[in-house]
């Protein structure tokens, strides 16, 4: 027996449609360059934002303000996988750093 489909389960499937459908990051041209440093800089001012983001939607949900609670959960579970692989990012470049200093010269 097939069950109907809810609205809630049509809304969520239309959200995950739409996180799953962005648009590519175009590769950059060949003559630019980028720093380092400013790929790193970025990339922590976009993780600052998404928790930033969440924290927004978690205190408005908290204080009874009208929050789709779906949005809510969207934006903690982003922040949650930004600072996951952040810290990953952060844990294998110290363990590449560590390798670097136990090479003998």
């Amino acid at each position: 027996m097939v069950n109907a489909i809810s609205p809630f389960q049509l809304q969520t499937a239309q959200q995950a449609s739409e996180l799953t459908n962005a648009t590519p990051v175009q590769a950059a041209a060949p003559k630019s360059q980028t720093n380092f440093s400013d790929v790193l800089k970025n990339s922590i001012e976009a993780l600052n934002q998404s928790q930033l983001k969440s924290d927004q939607y978690t205190n408005a949900l908290a204080q009874g303000k009208d929050v789709n609670l779906d949005e809510v959960m969207i934006a903690a579970q982003k922040a949650s996988v930004t600072l996951t692989a952040a810290t990953e990012f952060r844990n294998k470049a110290v363990e590449a750093y560590q390798e670097i200093m136990r090479m003998q010269m």
